[in-house]
């Protein structure tokens, strides 16, 4: 069990070296065990000459993930015509050629429309796509406001995960190999079982996540925005005093019922309580002033 623990120790340690030597530690475990064949090396991607598009890693071996992003102004009438033209035309390409990641259209007025669509694209349909995109835009009499690029390097971590899964596709391999050459207890199976299991979940974890980086390499973000011209006199900008108007004999009729129903309420108020309590109150001050001048009558 002691000496399966070793083994078991000298091969994760081998697989934590990026592209080590593994025979002086596999040495250390089992003399007679042969060590595999280095894994061949993968060959990079070649970018095609004077393209301003990603296609993956140049010959240096860099991976590079581009983002662009277009600012589109046009008039408010083509604004969802023309996202909906472009969308379909992500659709007709396939998802190995354009994939949408989102899209949404907001109307605030006639005048003022605005849309966004996210795209997946492989950069050499992307490129014919925004040729017919410039195309489009000036045939509704629009323009291209902004536009930008940027660039996320991941080169490291793409060769990082690589070369973390060929290690731990190495130490697997040996493993299977001591589970099934070596005649041990069944506790040193269980051992070696389970390290197997725990190296298989890296590697799968590996696999999917190194998939995912090359899928961001392979096909570049497009983020297109559409938003409506701005006009000097727009028919929003004086709706509201047309709405005003409109709305003037409403409003006026609430307030005369406003009045109406203040008197209704007050009526009672005035008839049963206001009036009284003011000549009530008008006798009381009489009779004391009356009274007042009656005992100055007395002492004088």
């Amino acid at each position: 069990m002691k000496r399966l623990l070793i083994s078991l120790t000298a091969l994760a340690l081998v697989a934590c070296e990026d592209g080590g030597n593994y025979s002086g530690a596999m040495d250390m475990a089992e003399a007679d065990f042969a060590p595999a064949p280095a894994p061949a090396p993968q060959v990079a991607q070649k970018s095609a000459p004077g393209e301003t598009y990603n296609e993956g890693a140049d010959p240096a071996g860099v991976y590079l993930a581009y983002r662009y992003g277009y600012g589109l102004v046009m008039p408010s009438k083509s604004v969802k015509a023309t996202s909906d033209k472009h969308m379909q035309i992500c659709r007709d390409a396939g998802a190995s050629k354009c994939q949408i990641t989102g899209s949404n259209t907001n109307t605030y007025s006639a005048e003022d429309i605005r849309a966004n669509l996210s795209l997946r694209a492989e950069p050499e349909w992307l490129q014919t796509f925004v040729t017919g995109m410039k195309a489009d835009i000036a045939d509704v009499d629009g323009r291209i406001e902004s536009e930008n690029t940027s660039v996320e390097d991941l080169t490291r971590a793409i060769l990082d995960t690589d070369a973390r899964l060929k290690a731990q596709t190495t130490l697997r391999t040996r493993l299977e190999n001591l589970l099934e050459t070596r005649d041990a207890k069944l506790p040193d199976l269980l051992a070696l079982e389970r390290e197997l299991a725990r190296v298989q979940g890296e590697i799968e974890s590996a696999t999917a996540n190194l998939k995912a980086l090359r899928a961001r390499i392979s096909m570049s973000v497009v983020n297109l925005s559409y938003t409506s011209e701005r006009v000097a006199v727009s028919r929003s900008s004086v709706s509201p005093i047309g709405s005003a108007l409109k709305d003037f004999v409403g409003i006026l009729s609430e307030g005369v019922a406003g009045v109406i129903l203040f008197f209704a309420f007050m009526l009672p108020w005035f008839i049963f309580v206001i009036i009284p309590g003011f000549f009530l109150g008008r006798w009381f001050w009489r009779r004391r002033r009356k009274a007042k001048a009656v005992k100055q009558a007395e002492l004088s």
